[in-house]
């Protein structure tokens, strides 16, 4: 029983897996937040095309 437990506390077989897991998350979290501090810019963007084409057409 104690060589299992020993067997199992010395597997790694999962550990690259749940870090490349946290490293997506962390790289997800970081689009997320930098992408919303551009949104409102680019919603001016958006919205300043869209009357310069709306008068033209």
């Amino acid at each position: 029983m104690k060589l299992l437990f020993h067997h199992l506390i010395r597997n790694t077989c999962g550990a690259t897996a749940i870090e490349y897991g946290l490293l997506i998350a962390v790289i997800g979290l970081a689009a997320a937040t930098g992408l919303s501090k551009f949104t409102p810019s680019l919603n001016n963007i958006y919205s300043m095309v869209h009357q310069a084409t709306e008068n033209k057409v």
